[in-house]
């Protein structure tokens, strides 16, 4: 094959693997692909002046100086791209000058000798340089994919060719002698070429899919975090309407009879407390409260905030009398309730009431009897305050 077509023929190929990373530019944000595409870029162009080099003599110098240049920016781009693989962080201006002793010595290898093969040996060794640093980058970032892994070899096999190269052509210096391989060296530099490029294809999709299932996590836990604020009361955590609706609907598509029974609870007094103290010492009663009725229910029950300072609580497979034992301490648990904004603790009296149910779709009804027995009790807990109040009124108008 005549060295010039298996250019060519190199050329084409390396073109292709430009225009696939530039398509893939407009989907993928990636920093190493960006480096990537510029270094493609870059060794197209240093080929397409290597084949105007061996075709205008008169321009050779000039050429050459830009074939050097552009392969020595392909490596230095190829090295960057695997090293922010990871990091997926730019390059600073202290990295990139980095590039200028190379600029140097592209300008000054073609005018070191007539011939172009008595020059491709250090360009070779520098090239090869490139190479093993681009593998070395690529290895500290231990990806351990299938992209990777072909990347590493077609790193590996580049460095090793064109040490050989290194070698050969600074043989042929000395000896007079040809290999006839080195005819084909376009070719297998493209296959080495396509391989490396096919690596770099499979390791941005495999960056693609690792950050999709990132996204997706943290996107399901928002959603989760969304559902529990859906369904948790801010103030106490505990349900609301909306979990508990969601309740009967989850549990009435389950054909199963479940019986228990539901306690409804009213705080007395909140509002006394909210005008003395304030809505925040409301707050802290409210909050309380839930604290002492989550502590005498069993860990299965459910606890539910109706709305203001009205709960309720559902105790499957436990029947109202052994719920309203349970709730014996309650009362006495909200005895020394503490607020900042007062010195003395508060005693805090909860009227409740327990009714039970044979089956989830009597929970509604349930709720009803059992506000309505709370507030029953409400209203008996009361009386006796209010005559102690008048005979207090009584006695201080006898005096």
């Amino acid at each position: 094959m005549d060295s010039k077509i298996g250019l060519l023929v190199q050329l084409a190929g390396v073109s292709l693997i430009t225009l696939l990373t530039l398509f893939l530019r407009r989907s993928i944000n990636v920093v190493a692909l960006k480096h990537w595409t510029n270094a493609w870029l870059f060794l197209s162009f240093a080929l397409f002046c290597l084949r105007l080099a061996f075709s205008y003599d008169q321009y050779s110098i000039q050429l050459f100086s830009f074939y050097f240049l552009t392969e020595y920016a392909f490596g230095f781009l190829l090295v960057a791209g695997c090293r922010s693989l990871t990091s997926n962080g730019e390059m600073r201006i202290r990295q990139e000058a980095f590039i200028l002793p190379f600029v140097l010595v592209a300008f000054g290898l073609p005018f070191l000798a007539d011939d172009f093969n008595l020059v491709f040996n250090a360009h070779s060794l520098i090239l090869s340089g490139f190479f093993a640093v681009a593998f070395i980058a690529l290895w500290r970032t231990r990806l351990g994919t299938f992209g990777w892994k072909v990347m590493l070899v077609a790193l590996g096999l580049l460095t090793i060719d064109f040490v050989q190269y290194f070698a050969v052509f600074s043989l042929r210096q000395y000896l007079n002698f040809e290999f006839a391989y080195l005819v084909y060296n376009s070719v297998i530099d493209l296959v080495l070429q396509i391989l490396l490029g096919f690596g770099m294809v499979i390791v941005l999709l495999e960056q693609v899919l690792a950050d999709a299932r990132i996204a997706n996590e943290k996107l399901k836990k928002a959603h989760e975090k969304l559902e529990e604020l859906a369904h948790v009361d801010p103030l106490t955590t505990a349900l609301n309407r909306h979990a508990f609706h969601g309740y009967l609907k989850r549990k009435g598509e389950r054909p199963e009879v479940v019986s228990g029974c539901l306690g409804f609870f009213d705080i007395d007094d909140l509002k006394t407390v909210n005008d003395v103290y304030g809505h925040a010492a409301g707050d802290i009663v409210i909050r309380a409260v839930v604290r002492a009725i989550r502590e005498l229910i069993r860990a299965e029950d459910l606890i539910f905030r109706w709305g203001g300072d009205e709960f309720f609580v559902i105790m499957i497979g436990l029947d109202s009398t052994a719920a309203s034992t349970r709730m014996g301490r309650l009362e006495e648990m909200l005895s020394t309730v503490r607020i900042d904004s007062s010195i003395l603790p508060l005693k805090v009296r909860v009227s409740h009431a327990f009714e039970d149910f044979a089956d989830l779709t009597d929970l509604e009804s349930t709720i009803k009897a059992a506000d309505a027995g709370m507030y029953r009790q409400k209203q008996l807990r009361k009386r006796p305050r209010m005559h102690q109040t008048s005979a207090e009124n009584a006695v201080l108008l006898g005096r």
